[in-house]
């Protein structure tokens, strides 16, 4: 069984220490997963991928995505309050040309769940159904505390193996918004999985929700509607890296990256069926990606 990542961010350092944050996320994707895409878009001068490619522990299974700002503007429609890394548009690139049995979408600071743990999951999920996982915080300076106060990346493995037997589960179902009954878990996005086939029945992301908020939820909302099992669950053990109050407040409004949010009622009250062409995912396109 092959399993794949999908994964998306741009170089703005977004949350603080994103280059060390990103760099213990994607070490453990890359042992996790048979298939890594990192989908960069629209960074300024260069791919955040260039800055850490030094500390990651590639074995061939990385495969690295850039839209550059003249093409994510394009790719907007020129819109000026597109979510500076508009993620449903990213995420449905790697989507789309994914290769696994079965995808992951999830974030680049999170920690990822090692693969015996997911193909368990997977197991008892079966392929027709949709889980988001649960993250568990860790704060970055407790990882440098049980570093011996360096980042000591090549032992990033030291690190999850203790968190594993440490961590707390947050053991609560939650909704965000009033009449939401889709996202089950507070920040549902950072751990999505699902069979190909269910990514392709719903069409991936709805690529007219190009602001940030509720296109996570959106998704699950689709998976539910087209019949497919909507599960919220604590185990495996994931773990976001905590960014401290610094990026928090929602698709970076706290710190005036994006000042447009999603509709509400189009993102989850008025959605049926999904609004993607079938070329979702720019499939019609020739976009080309380089392995590491």
């Amino acid at each position: 069984m092959k399993i794949t990542a999908i994964i998306v961010s741009r170089n703005d350092n977004y949350g603080g220490h994103l280059n060390e944050r990103a760099t213990y996320a994607m070490n453990s994707a890359i042992n996790t997963y048979d298939e890594v895409f990192y989908i960069d878009w629209n960074s300024e001068k260069y791919s955040l991928l260039y800055d850490i490619e030094k500390n990651l522990q590639f074995k061939g299974n990385l495969k690295h995505i850039t839209i550059p700002p003249e093409i994510a503007s394009a790719l907007t429609n020129y819109d000026p309050q597109a979510q500076k890394c508009c993620e449903v548009l990213a995420r449905n690139i790697g989507i789309r040309r994914a290769t696994g049995d079965y995808i992951v979408s999830t974030n680049v600071d999170i920690i990822q769940p090692k693969r015996e743990d997911i193909l368990k999951l997977i197991e008892e999920k079966g392929e027709d159904s949709f889980t988001t996982v649960s993250r568990r915080e860790v704060e970055w300076d407790y990882i440098k505390e049980f570093q011996g106060g360096d980042y000591n990346f090549d032992n990033w493995s030291a690190f999850r193996d203790d968190a594993y037997k440490t961590s707390v589960p947050r053991n609560k179902l939650e909704s965000t918004t009033p009449g939401d009954e889709y996202s089950i878990i507070n920040c549902c996005g950072d751990f999505q999985l699902a069979s190909k086939k269910v990514w392709h029945t719903i069409k991936g992301f709805e690529e007219d929700l190009i602001y940030p908020l509720y296109s996570d939820t959106n998704v699950q909302k689709k998976a539910k509607l087209s019949g497919f099992n909507l599960t919220g669950q604590f185990s495996p053990p994931l773990f976001h890296i905590n960014h401290g109050s610094k990026g928090w407040g929602g698709g970076g409004f706290a710190e005036g990256i994006n000042k447009k949010a999603n509709d509400l009622q189009r993102a989850i009250t008025f959605q049926q069926e999904s609004r993607n062409k079938d070329t979702w995912g720019f499939s019609d396109i020739n976009i080309e990606s380089e392995t590491f």
